[in-house]
This record gives C-alpha cells, sequence and structure tokens, in this order.
C-alpha cells in the first residue's frame, strides 16, 4: 500500500478540491484503495492510499503530496 498526504491549508475550497481529485482520478482510471480526509483546525488532510507506486507518485505529483512511507 502506498499514501499519499496533501494537505490543504484553506478549508473554504474542500469541495472543489475533492472534485477536481475526483475527476483527475476518473480521467487517469486510477482507483484508490482509501481515499478520506480529516480537518485540523483551518486546514485539511488528505490521506489516499493506492496499490501501484507509479499511481500514488502520479496523484502526489498532481495535487503537491508526498507518499508516507
Amino acid at each position: 500500500m502506498f499514501r499519499v498526504e496533501i494537505r490543504l491549508p484553506d478549508e473554504d475550497r474542500l469541495v472543489e478540491t475533492i472534485e477536481t481529485m475526483q475527476t483527475w482520478l476518473k480521467a487517469q482510471e486510477f482507483v484508490p484503495s482509501t481515499f478520506g480526509y480529516s480537518l485540523a483546525s483551518t486546514r485539511i488532510l488528505f490521506r489516499i492510499n493506492f496499490t501501484s507506486e507509479a499511481q500514488a507518485a502520479a496523484f502526489a505529483k498532481a495535487f503537491g503530496g508526498a507518499i508516507v512511507v
């Protein structure tokens, strides 16, 4: 399992960001194992798991995240 974490500093963009991520995933034909987020103060932390390292790397690059080991 390859986890990507993405921090979003502006919670006002939550819905827009999720929609953008979902559109990107569909276009790439990627299906993450899990897709979740948590709210902490004024920031959001996305945690998305992939079975493929290449897919995780592409998603992290597209959204400014990082693969967490």
